[in-house]
């Protein structure tokens, strides 16, 4: 879709999808909230946990034999015994390790699991001479694509296979009888939406990827548009500080600034920044350089009203350390810079207006309510110290 009718259909859908329930991004189950969905250690745990069949999910060996049938020994899913021993990260032999080993009295299931890692090498191959031994051996290479293993006796299983077998063993299984029960079938619900999320198996997901594929090229365009409209409002901060400066007070300025940021976190490279301050004389070095100020921050040379590490922010800023400490930094704080922050408001209005205006607006509204706020605490500090 082109032209100028594409903005109307889009936000026409939106409105659809919403009212349907069916678009509700952001994190959902506890591996998204805890940002450790893509690493592979986890699903390790919540799928050995799972074929544990005296586990608090109480599907008893219903994954278990669901895994075999999928391996193709139905014969061995038929009558499965209910005692099971499963063990995580085996070395066996010496050299081999392999993610999950599930032992019962009448077979062996061995699986090696890849999120996103590739397999190693001749690593099936090691693991099926590893086990060869074991009473009726199955090995499962269980990947998020369906990737083949390397070992022709491994069965490949995607994670929304197991998803699905999880699924049907949530909806046959019976009703907990306990609240420790109760409580590990809603964590087992809970990773199975996870994996539907991951593999793209949800509504939300369907029509998520259907409204881009419908729009995206076009979103693309605006979103190039915005990054040049964002541009324009930080070249417009300083003018439109100065108006506010001369609303505050004859001894109020305007200061821009640059300087070199280091993140805590030591792998991190620094990076360039500019703030556009209100200061004072009195919070001026001998430089004329502003020890403190109150205003506008962000990173260049990128500007971007969704990406966290390029979202413009007011706040106050102290590039003198012992002003820095004195004013006892939130806990927010960045190091040796910025007392206090809080992200620019970027939120456009529904009626068409001059946005870098509306924006200029809103920024100077956020850095006037805080210069009221913290003026007087900053200048007894200022005055303290010097």
């Amino acid at each position: 879709m082109h032209g100028k009718d594409w903005p109307v259909a889009a936000s026409i859908e939106l409105a659809r999808l919403r009212s349907e329930g069916l678009w509700s991004p952001g994190s959902a189950t506890t591996l998204e909230v805890l940002e450790v969905g893509h690493l592979e250690r986890h699903h390790q745990w919540m799928i050995a946990w799972l074929l544990d069949p005296f586990e608090a999910h109480q599907l008893g060996s219903r994954m278990l034999a669901a895994m075999l049938r999928r391996a193709g020994r139905v014969d061995l899913a038929t009558g499965l015994p209910s005692l099971a021993e499963v063990r995580k990260e085996v070395v066996q032999p010496p050299g081999t390790r392999a993610d999950i080993v599930v032992r019962t009295v009448t077979c062996t299931l061995v699986i090696e699991l890849k999120v996103h890692s590739p397999e190693g090498v001749d690593q099936t191959q090691r693991l099926v001479q590893g086990y060869a031994h074991e009473r009726e051996p199955v090995w499962i290479f269980l990947t998020l694509h369906g990737e083949v293993p390397r070992d022709g006796q491994f069965h490949s299983m995607t994670l929304a296979e197991f998803a699905a077998c999880l699924s049907h063993a949530l909806h046959h299984a019976p009703e907990p009888h306990n609240s420790h029960g109760v409580t590990g079938r809603a964590t087992a619900l809970d990773y199975l939406t996870t994996l539907r999320r991951m593999t793209g198996m949800t509504a939300l997901d369907h029509e998520a990827a259907r409204f881009w594929l419908t729009y995206g090229a076009e979103i693309s365009r605006a979103e190039a548009a915005s990054w040049q409209l964002l541009q324009r409002m930080a070249v417009g901060v300083e003018g439109r500080l100065a108006r506010l400066a001369a609303a505050l007070g004859p001894d109020i300025l305007v200061r821009t600034v640059d300087y070199r940021y280091q993140s805590k976190a030591r792998d991190v490279k620094p990076y360039e920044e500019s703030a556009v301050v209100l200061t004072r004389e009195s919070w001026l070095d001998a430089t004329g350089r502003a020890r403190i100020g109150i205003g506008f921050g962000r990173r260049r040379p990128k500007i971007d009203a969704f990406h966290n590490d390029y979202k413009p922010f007011v706040g106050l800023v102290a590039l003198d350390h012992d002003l820095y400490l004195a004013l006892e930094p939130d806990q927010n704080a960045w190091a040796d810079r910025w007392v206090y922050w809080e992200y620019a408001d970027l939120t456009p209005p529904a009626e068409t207006v001059d946005l870098v205006e509306y924006l200029l607006t809103q920024v100077a509204d956020q850095v006037s309510a805080l210069w009221a706020k913290e003026v007087d605490r900053t200048d007894a500090i200022v005055q303290t110290l010097s």
